[in-house]
């Protein structure tokens, strides 16, 4: 939308527009790594789109390169981390505003009013996508209820074998394991799917959305001319 709505009349405004593009897709970087309670990581790939004032203002988290394969965070300290981190920049938000702060300011005489507004309330959509994450991850299963389903778990595993006394010990046996095998199983995938940001296979594959932004986002800029 930006490519294709905006039309920079020099070489500055055509450097802004592709810096604002660069924005949006380093937003969904950090948005990633603020998921993974790793607010001031900039890959390499995020600081080749960030502007050096970001990097300058959020300082470089990134001596150590992230191994992300086997990098491994606990849910206790995802949800340690509110949507406004007090030891750390909010770099969705200032990203956020950076790109509504070059909105702002361009020219917009030759441009369709209710795509200026779709291009705004875009960006608006995509930082309360973001709030809406960080609510998902920092609002667990209350404590009550998942201590009162394990043990309603546990005294129906219990009584089981008095309500068999009376079988063979095969059927016994055989019964006893599927039940509990079916119980704990569904309270396991609960736990699991209870936070789905993160590196594990049951979770969402937001690396491969930030990297396919990334691809799309490579192809606009290296074939500008001929769009």
């Amino acid at each position: 939308m930006f490519q294709l709505s905006i039309h920079p009349k020099n070489e500055h405004e055509k450097l802004s527009r592709a810096q604002a593009m660069k924005n949006l897709v380093a937003m969904a970087y950090s948005i990633k790594y603020y998921l993974l309670a790793k607010p001031n990581y900039f890959s390499e790939k995020m600081r080749s789109l960030v502007s050096p004032k970001i990097l300058e203002i959020g300082g470089i988290d990134s001596s150590s390169p992230l191994d992300e394969k086997t990098w491994k965070i606990s849910d206790s300290e995802m949800r340690s981390r509110g949507i406004f981190a007090k030891d750390t920049l909010n770099l969705p938000n200032t990203l956020a505003f950076e790109i509504t702060n070059y909105l702002e300011f361009i020219d917009k005489s030759n441009m369709v009013q209710n795509v200026y507004v779709a291009m705004y309330t875009s960006v608006t959509n995509i930082f309360n996508a973001f709030v809406g994450c960080i609510r998902i991850q920092t609002t667990p299963i209350p404590h009550a209820y998942n201590s009162h389903l394990h043990m309603i778990c546990a005294l129906y595993l219990l009584s089981i074998p008095f309500s068999l006394n009376g079988e063979a010990l095969v059927t016994f046996l055989v019964v006893q394991f599927i039940v509990t095998f079916m119980l704990l199983g569904v309270l396991s995938i609960a736990e699991e799917i209870e936070n789905p940001f993160g590196s594990d296979k049951n979770d969402l594959p937001i690396s491969a959305y930030c990297d396919n932004l990334y691809e799309h986002l490579t192809f606009v800029l290296s074939n500008e001319k001929e769009l």
